[in-house]
């Protein structure tokens, strides 16, 4: 079978190169169809890969949300973020619910372990687990947790208010922070953690927004997702930093 019939492989190719990190998905010169056989690429994973890659809308707002992350990641690498919040305050109960997310985020960091490159799982003594059930549990685990923390918990209670306050008092990066967090495509994930409309597929997370109008499904590659949960953590930590400096 040649490349040009390999239509699993250059559909994963496709999908990464769309909504992907530069380092995933199967190498060009790899023929996927003939090493897992077609028949045997589960066709609910094909079709939602299909679907949100004929889904224009869906990769305007992805896009979006990318280029959101490459701004932040070069303003945060700055103090700006840092000085913007210096002058906000906490209410006590902001201030506990800020401590706890930023405690609980890196906890949930911490549950993908790695150990000579193998997943480490609390099941490993018991159990010899399959890889495609460590990924589950170990990288997607991890992720689930660490996104509900800063979408779900976070972006609903101390954060939010803290950058709200910090963007209408004109501060830019404060106000690219709202923007990632009120993003679509950051919301259809949220509604979906919130709702635990989300599962997994051959190339990640899938998360189902049933609060949207045309119910819109997002696929999330885990590199992406850490991506995303990098400059979350990256977010919350310099926010705790400076308001929370006295």
């Amino acid at each position: 079978m040649s490349l040009d019939h390999d239509a699993v492989g250059n559909l994963l190719r496709e999908f990464y190169s769309v909504y992907g990190m530069s380092d995933e998905g199967p190498p060009q010169d790899l023929n996927v169809s003939a090493v897992l056989g077609t028949d045997d690429f589960p066709k609910d994973d094909y079709e939602l890969l299909t679907s949100a890659l004929s889904d224009n809308t869906l990769r305007r707002e992805f896009l979006n949300c990318r280029n959101l992350l490459e701004d932040l990641a070069n303003r945060l690498t700055t103090e700006e973020l840092l000085h913007e919040m210096s002058s906000i305050s906490l209410s006590d109960r902001e201030a506990e619910e800020l401590s706890s997310g930023v405690a609980w985020f890196t906890m949930a960091a911490s549950l993908d372990k790695r150990q000579d490159g193998s997943l480490i799982t609390p099941f490993d003594e018991q159990l010899a687990l399959p890889l495609p059930l460590k990924i589950r549990l170990v990288v997607q685990g991890s992720l689930v947790l660490r996104l509900y923390i800063a979408l779900v918990y976070m972006r609903e209670g101390a954060l939010n208010n803290v950058v709200s306050r910090a963007s209408r008092s004109g501060n830019p990066c404060s106000a690219r922070v709202q923007k990632l967090l009120n993003s679509n495509y950051v919301r259809y994930i949220r509604n979906a953690l919130s709702h635990g409309t989300f599962s997994t597929c051959v190339v990640g997370i899938v998360f189902r927004d049933e609060e949207s109008k045309k119910k819109t499904i997002v696929v999330a590659t885990p590199k992406f997702l850490e991506w995303l949960c990098l400059w979350l953590m990256l977010i919350q930590l310099q926010v705790f930093s400076a308001v929370l400096k006295d």
